[in-house]
């Protein structure tokens, strides 16, 4: 019985001792307690026979495995090949993670630059290199803090050799930005735990993929970021039409009287809950609007504060007129005019 690859392999006292200098993740026997029952360890199918794992040792090198041919009493619950082709596996999981790790690291020091991409683009990175996106955020946050500080430091240095402050004015701006930038990311992290870009490096990131040939390999900076695209339903079209009738209520009450009665015959409009609101808004607005261009008037007695006087007079004088109408049924006003070409949709649809 030969071990396979860099195994070292010895028996004592009937087991077998396997030395490995990678973890194979075999468990060993649980024993049975006054309270749990005896669950037998990774079955091992080696050379055409089956041991049990009964104990994992870890060493300064590696882990001892302790088999023993497995016996019939027990059920097999979990299994595991250990042949050539389940070590070359194992080898090739571990240089991966190996990888990984060197990567991880390596992508966590520059987290300080890499945390201002755009939110999706740090998403990618995490998932590719094991490294968490807000991670890479928090990091990268250290720069407004940075950039505010040296300005302080240059700052009082001068001031206490009595000297000019050698700090621009756009310098005190630029630190004052960054420093707001960091502070809004680093709430959103601390909040939702969640990647998110500055603003310097989002547009950075979009001129490289703008320019970028075909884009190959780059995450689009318009894609949401993991756990903020928000997954609709359209509404039926009747909830559709009806939340539009909502919305242009208070202008369709503005309409001919014969065209807010095809309104009502169409789409159930009723002008008593937004005409009354409508006619009130616009003669405070007209009323206010007659109080200051009659002052106008008599300080400059120029023309378009007289115009303006005609035409707030006109409309306070109209909604005075529509108000005791309006208890009657629908009143049209002269701002109708304005507002038909914006719901003409409404009035020629069958």
């Amino acid at each position: 019985m030969v071990p396979h690859g860099s195994d070292r392999l010895r028996t004592a006292g009937g087991k077998l001792l396997l030395l490995s200098l990678l973890p194979k993740g075999w468990t060993a026997r649980t024993p049975k307690t006054s309270t749990t029952a005896e669950f037998p360890g990774t079955a091992v199918f080696w050379d055409e026979q089956y041991f049990e794992v009964l104990d994992a040792k870890p060493q300064p090198r590696g882990v001892l495995y302790v088999l023993a041919p497995w016996s019939d009493a027990h059920t097999i619950r979990t299994f595991a090949p250990y042949d050539d082709a389940s070590e070359a596996r194992l080898a090739t999981e571990a240089e991966a993670a190996a990888r990984r790790q060197k990567q991880s690291f390596a992508a966590q020091l520059s987290g300080v630059l890499l945390g201002h991409l755009p939110a999706a683009v740090q998403d990618r990175i995490g998932s590719e290199l094991g490294v968490a996106p807000s991670r890479m955020t928090l990091l990268s946050c250290v720069i407004g803090p940075l950039t505010l500080g040296a300005c302080f430091w240059k700052w009082s240095g001068a001031a206490l050799a009595q000297q000019p402050s050698p700090v621009p004015l756009w310098a005190w701006l630029v630190a004052g930005a960054l420093m707001l930038d960091s502070i809004i990311r680093f709430l959103i992290v601390f909040a939702q735990d969640r990647a998110a870009g500055s603003l310097p490096g989002i547009f950075v990131y979009i001129a490289i993929w703008l320019v970028a040939p075909k884009r190959v390999g780059l995450v689009s900076p318009f894609a949401s970021a993991r756990g903020t695209a928000l997954f609709t339903l359209a509404p039926p079209d009747d909830v559709a039409t009806r939340d539009a009738i909502e919305m242009r209520g208070s202008i369709f009450s503005l309409l001919t009287p014969a065209e807010q009665a095809s309104l009502a015959a169409r789409y159930g409009f009723d002008y008593r809950r937004y005409a009354f609101g409508m006619s009130w808004t616009i003669l405070a607005g007209a009323a206010i609007g007659v109080v200051t261009s009659a002052v106008k008037v008599a300080d400059s007695r120029s023309v378009s504060a007289f115009v303006s006087l005609v035409v707030a007079a006109v409309l306070a004088v109209e909604q005075l007129v529509r108000l005791p109408s309006l208890q009657r049924g629908p009143a049209g006003s002269i701002l109708g005019a304005l507002v038909r070409p914006f719901v003409r949709g409404y009035l020629e649809r069958g």
